[in-house]
């Protein structure tokens, strides 16, 4: 039930990542309160992205096997949307360190979530 959960989660996040990217960049709400606080949220959309796909814990994934696989999808997933944005959504532009802060992200979110997920199974 728990793995239902976190994989409908996970395919939710990566669909709202991708309609967010997906908005014209007149209808984006102006943000600024700091510089590059775009790649901010970029991080963190990335870290989340890692950390629920990661709970899925598919038997063939789990460990370094698993770990890996979300970066290389973080940094592709994030470099798409890049390309994708400049190619189809107007206003909007390729920026690699979007990328790079969404694989940096997903990277963080990695060593995050195998942290959290050791920690919560030497608890049961």
């Amino acid at each position: 039930m728990k793995q239902k959960l976190f994989l409908v989660a996970a395919i939710l996040w990566t669909l709202g990542i991708f309609i967010g990217c997906s908005l014209p960049g007149k209808d984006l709400p102006p943000v600024d309160l700091f510089d590059h606080f775009d790649k901010v949220v970029h991080f963190t959309f990335f870290f989340v992205f890692a950390i629920l796909w990661l709970g899925i814990r598919f038997p063939s994934l789990e460990g370094t096997k698993g770990w890996v696989l979300v970066v290389i999808l973080s940094f592709s997933y994030g470099f798409f949307l890049e390309w994708y944005q400049i190619n189809f959504v107007p206003g909007r532009s390729w920026d690699v360190w979007d990328g790079i802060a969404d694989g940096v992200g997903g990277s963080f979110g990695c060593l995050f979530a195998s942290k959290l997920y050791l920690w919560t199974n030497k608890l049961q």
